[in-house]
């Protein structure tokens, strides 16, 4: 058995663009990340680019609240495409099948949006959503400080 599952969080540095399949007219919307890791040699940062697509409610959800700028998480199942380009290279191309995102941005900020399939109707504010508002940061916190606590993860 294998499993492809990531999680991710960064900067989206390419704004969402949403569009619709051919025949079945089903949602999709696509947007590129920028993930900040450490390089292991020098300690430099480096920062890897990876799109991300999202399916129908998910789609619409994200073409709507998700801007260029805006730190997300992004729950999905790796995809690896391997094609031959025009020029008749090899090339592969790595993407995230988005099941889950949620916009840091606006939970740091305390108006907790969530975009995750299956969620039709608004719903009334969980608790969940409400302990992730009462943990918004103070002023001059940081994302390092909310992530280094063992309490819970605000998303």
């Amino acid at each position: 058995m294998s499993l492809a599952k990531i999680v991710l969080s960064g900067r989206v540095v390419k704004a969402p663009e949403k569009r619709f399949t051919p025949n079945t007219n089903v949602a999709v919307t696509e947007f590129t990340l920028g993930v900040d890791s450490q390089n292991r040699q020098d300690g430099t940062t480096d920062t890897n680019f990876v799109k991300v697509i999202t399916w129908r409610d998910l789609a619409e959800r994200c073409a709507n609240e998700i801007k260029k700028g805006d730190v997300v998480a992004v729950d999905g199942r790796l995809q690896i495409n391997n094609y031959t380009s025009q020029d008749g290279q090899k090339r592969r191309d790595v993407e995230v099948d988005a099941s889950a995102v949620e916009n840091l941005s606006n939970t740091v900020s305390g108006s907790g949006s969530a975009a995750q399939p299956g969620d039709d109707a608004p719903k009334a504010p969980s608790a969940a959503k409400g302990k992730a508002k009462a943990q918004a940061p103070a002023k001059g916190e940081d994302l390092d400080a909310i992530f280094s606590s063992d309490d819970e993860i605000p998303f």
